[in-house]
């Protein structure tokens, strides 16, 4: 690749993990309910490293979450089903943020399922990035 895309500090302010919810129907043979996933694309010829950080309100920030992904490959990477080291799962139904730094220059999308009314909402934004 000749060109940079991406950026290597991603930060999402408005991040939620809402209520399990309802089952949502899918065409797909999984059970999927209210979730928030980080969309992310390696255009890259490498695999690369991520770092996830994740800040609240009146918490102490849960820091040291990595992740990688392949060389020109793409991940959804589902919040709800992340086990953090010496952490354990995210809270849900309580407002967070988060900084993504990466090794290489990525795209990251934050998108959030809300399952818990019978008029269920999706939700997706990219972030602020930087090359810093």
């Amino acid at each position: 690749m000749t060109k940079k895309i991406g950026k290597k500090i991603w930060i999402f302010p408005d991040a939620y993990l809402p209520s399990k919810g309802s089952l949502y129907p899918s065409s797909s043979k999984s059970k999927v309910y209210g979730h928030e996933s980080l969309c992310i694309i390696n255009p890259n010829l490498v695999k690369i490293k991520l770092e996830i950080n994740f800040y609240f309100e009146n918490d102490k920030p849960i820091k040291g979450f990595y992740q990688s992904v392949g060389a020109e490959r793409s991940l959804h990477l589902r919040l709800d089903k992340i086990n953090i080291p010496n952490y354990g799962s995210l809270p849900r139904e309580k407002p967070y943020s988060i900084i993504v730094k990466s090794d290489k220059n990525v795209v990251i999308q934050l998108s959030r399922l809300d399952t818990t009314s019978k008029y269920n909402s999706f939700m997706s934004v990219l972030g602020w990035g930087d090359d810093v």
